[in-house]
């Protein structure tokens, strides 16, 4: 006759079976990537080198979630008035748009444009716990906050930084600038050299109106200049601000290209990467372009120091991008997987690797880029830099792009040889009409 099993242990048994059913306690959850499989999302972008950067892993984030993307990057200008139509019109056609917060955040946040993200990240089911949000730099984040929601993950920050040709100046034996006049002299003494059967220009910087405006900004913070007075008013015709549109605008017409009127940073990498320029001065990621060796004939050839000073002090200033969801997305949990991974500590990696600067604290001690950056040099002047530069790369309002046209003919003008002080007044009071339309709206 079979034994009957005592129902007190049946019941332990079906417990037991219970309990192994469930997570234990330490045990790491796995995150479900492809929760969304099979869907499509359209993402826009600049293509600069943090947009091209995010591109180049595409592949990456297709074959971990199974969504795929209709990725479209378009030169800054276009980019820039492409998006706004996109949003403006808002058919929600576009799920993820790169943004400069620092360039159109308060805009497109007064315009209902991006979504906000800060219950996404809290969300374990859409958040991968390996993110750490608390890895990404607190100044970055601060720049994508409004109103005290997050509207975007940063995934690049750049700094002003100083480029140069090491090998000229061996040749010409001269030490790299410390501060303004130093940069000027040496601009001087490298302009119109003999190298390799062309003639370098001293210097190359940006000088096509707007796009001038954000390089600009250091120079007029080493004046001791700002954008806003301390009451809130335009302060671009100050003695400080009219002295920084001088001394670039004086950069440019004695020692850089000709039409430097129209340079943007695409002709101004061009120029560098073809061997001649011998200084240049922008964001820290041009190293993404000049250590290429399939477009560049400088690999090797060029040193990253320190934005020089001047009568103020080192003053560079710090750019982000990263990536928002549209707040008119049809498809919002898809696009924020999309942002999440651009955002991840692996993906940051690997774009810092290649010359994109990371916004993690993380990526800058990772062996793998420690290994990989072979620029000792690049890595120390942006640590450096990032510890003293200010976000404030363009004016602290909601009509930047109006404002930038306004400021970027004051520095053409410049270029030019005109007068600068009647083009900063001129300046200084279209500026002050553009912000009585719109501040505080």
């Amino acid at each position: 006759m079979a034994r009957r099993v005592p129902s007190f242990l049946i019941a332990a048994a079906l417990l037991f079976a219970w309990m192994l059913l469930l997570p234990q306690p330490g045990a790491a959850q796995k995150f479900d990537w492809q929760m969304l499989k099979g869907t499509s999302i359209r993402v826009m972008a600049n293509k600069n080198a943090s947009g091209e950067a995010i591109q180049a892993n595409l592949s990456d984030f297709e074959k971990l979630t199974g969504i795929k993307v209709q990725y479209e990057t378009f030169t800054e200008d276009q980019y820039r008035q492409k998006v706004l139509l996109e949003l403006a019109a808002g058919t929600g056609s576009v799920d993820v748009i790169h943004t400069a917060t620092a360039q159109e955040g308060l805009k497109f946040w007064r315009s209902g444009w991006y979504e906000p993200l800060d219950e996404y990240v809290k969300s374990p089911r859409l958040t991968d716990p390996a993110f750490d949000l608390a890895d990404i730099g607190k100044p970055a984040l601060q720049g994508n906050t409004y109103d005290g929601k997050l509207v975007a993950l940063p995934t690049t920050q750049q700094t002003t930084m100083l480029y140069y040709r090491k090998d000229l100046f061996d040749k010409m034996k001269l030490k790299v600038p410390q501060t303004f006049a130093e940069m000027e002299e040496t601009a001087k003494k490298l302009h119109n050299l003999e190298d390799g059967g062309q003639k370098v220009v001293g210097i190359v910087l940006r000088g096509k109106k707007a796009a001038a405006t954000s390089q600009w900004a250091p120079y007029l913070f080493g004046f001791g200049g700002s954008w806003l007075t301390k009451d809130g008013k335009p302060a671009m015709n100050t003695s400080e601000a009219v002295q920084a549109f001088d001394y670039y605008g004086r950069l440019l017409r004695n020692y850089g290209p000709p039409g430097a009127v129209n340079y943007h940073w695409y002709e101004c990498i061009s120029l560098f990467v073809q061997g001649k320029a011998a200084m240049y001065t922008d964001v820290s990621n041009r190293i993404f372009f000049f250590e290429d060796p399939a477009k560049s004939q400088v690999v090797g050839k060029v040193g990253y120091a320190l934005f020089p000073g001047g009568p103020a002090g080192r003053k560079p200033t710090m750019e982000v991008w990263s990536m928002a969801v549209s707040s008119k997305s049809k498809k919002k949990e898809a696009a924020y997987l999309f942002v999440q991974w651009a955002a991840s500590k692996e993906n940051i990696l690997k774009m810092h690797i290649k010359g994109a600067p990371s916004v993690r604290a993380s990526s800058w001690k990772d062996p793998r880029f420690l290994t990989e950056q072979k620029h000792k040099d690049w890595i120390e002047a942006s640590l450096k830099s990032l510890e003293i530069a200010s976000t404030d790369w363009n004016p602290p309002i909601v009509a930047v792009s109006e404002v930038r046209d306004e400021v970027g003919a004051v520095i053409v003008s410049s270029i030019l040889g005109e007068n600068v002080k009647a083009a900063a007044d001129k300046a200084n009071a279209e500026m002050a009409k553009i912000m009585e339309k719109t501040e505080g709206k």
